[in-house]
């Protein structure tokens, strides 16, 4: 009888606990860690294009100018 009542509350705690989600896509991340938005569609004008997020969203950041801090240079993908 224990372990039918064990096995029940296991699988209620199964049920209740949310499933697990994936991490952000590695262009979102690095969008984000250059203080950048990845924006659908492309950048304003008084924004400048950093990275690209993923196949539809790129990287936006305003100019430098307004928020002065170093860009690196983004690597390139090998075609």
């Amino acid at each position: 009888m224990k372990l039918h009542s064990v096995l029940s509350v296991l699988l209620f705690f199964v049920t209740i606990i949310p499933k697990a989600t994936t991490g952000i896509i590695p262009g979102q991340k690095q969008c984000v860690l250059l203080r950048g938005v990845c924006k659908r569609g492309g950048c304003t004008t008084t924004d400048d294009t950093i990275g690209v997020c993923n196949d539809e969203k790129k990287c936006c950041r305003k100019w430098w100018i307004l928020f002065p801090y170093a860009t690196p240079v983004p690597k390139s993908k090998s075609p």
